[in-house]
């Protein structure tokens, strides 16, 4: 009993880390695309406006990206004009410069007293001393995960104000935005690691991971549309789209047209079970992220996750708990199946 339990908060946390990271990346962006720039490449010019001269590496590190996805980034920023590169001087490295319009846009979407960004609705639902203690641990985390560049970028987009005019907040609701900025850092990058390191497992099963989230959503729900799996994975309609496309064409999933009149459900293909059962069994213990958390007590795991309830519900994320039953269900039977 006592390992189903821990077994079971260990998928709630990272469950719970997910779709809140997720709901906040989605909610920022939607604040950040009306300057005429996506999140991702604004977080390129916040790590060059904390770090001139960064290299294409150090930004990829910094960002949790690959490298050539930071290089698409920085070709589209430099076209746009907000960014510059110059050559080292011995002609191996390029330093990347923001570009005054770079700095402009920076401040176009600093955030302040009155914005609707998504930190601001978190700041009243967590005390000084809860929001301290999941710092601290997600700190752990991202130490465990050798990334240890974070850190310093965290201080300083803290101390230079980059995302927030702290000027705009009271001195108590800045000290809670400066550890929820900390926070969401520091989330972003557990998460992130981890889809990392499962993705290069996934290549195995010749699957990606937005493809393996969409196999395990359709099987805790089967007959979704298209559209509802968009909503349950917090995606574009564009993005479940492509997915639910690639997925037919290898034969993991089916559709039926439903009751309701043009509706067209999808199901999953036995093929596609086999794949979920095949992942739980051979990749749940390979991902060194979550593997850190079998040194964490079930209780200390149990309080983070309470936590981690409160947060996800103030960004309206309510089906997280019957998302989290229903996935932990199928998981149980699949390991079960093989052992």
């Amino acid at each position: 009993m006592k390992q189903f339990n821990k077994t079971f908060e260990v998928h709630s946390f990272y469950n719970l880390s997910r779709y809140l990271f997720l709901r906040i990346e989605q909610n920022y962006s939607k604040v950040i695309e009306k300057s005429g720039i996506t999140l991702p490449q604004l977080r390129i010019l916040w790590i060059i406006n904390c770090f001139p001269g960064t290299s294409f590496t150090e930004a990829a590190k910094i960002g949790c990206w690959t490298g050539p996805t930071v290089t698409n980034m920085i070709k589209i920023l430099i076209n746009k004009n907000l960014l510059i590169i110059k050559n080292n001087s011995n002609n191996k490295t390029k330093n990347v410069f923001l570009t005054e319009q770079g700095n402009n846009i920076i401040n176009i979407n600093k955030q302040r007293k009155g914005s609707t960004f998504p930190l601001s609705n978190l700041i009243h639902i967590l005390s000084k001393d809860e929001l301290t203690y999941l710092v601290n641990f997600y700190k752990y985390l991202s130490i465990s995960s050798n990334n240890l560049l974070i850190f310093d970028y965290i201080n300083k987009i803290n101390e230079f104000s980059v995302k927030i005019d702290y000027n705009s907040y009271t001195d108590e609701e800045s000290s809670i935005l400066k550890d929820l900025v900390c926070y969401y850092n520091l989330l972003r990058i557990f998460v992130l690691t981890t889809e990392n390191n499962h993705s290069l497992l996934l290549k195995e099963l010749n699957l990606t991971y937005a493809q393996l989230r969409a196999l395990k959503i359709i099987k805790a729900y089967e007959a979704l549309t298209s559209k509802q799996l968009s909503e349950m994975a917090l995606w574009s309609p564009s993005t479940a789209n492509l997915v639910v496309k690639n997925l037919l064409s290898k034969g993991l999933i089916y559709k039926k047209k439903g009751l309701l009149k043009n509706s067209i459900n999808i199901f999953i293909t036995d093929k596609g079970k086999d794949i979920i059962n095949n992942d739980y069994a051979d990749n749940s213990n390979r991902i060194e992220t979550l593997n850190i958390l079998d040194n964490v007590s079930s209780e200390k795991l149990t309080y983070l996750n309470i936590l981690l309830y409160s947060l996800n519900y103030a960004l309206k994320n309510t089906m997280i708990n019957d998302y989290i039953l229903k996935t932990f269900e199928n998981k149980l039977s699949s390991v079960t199946k093989f052992q």
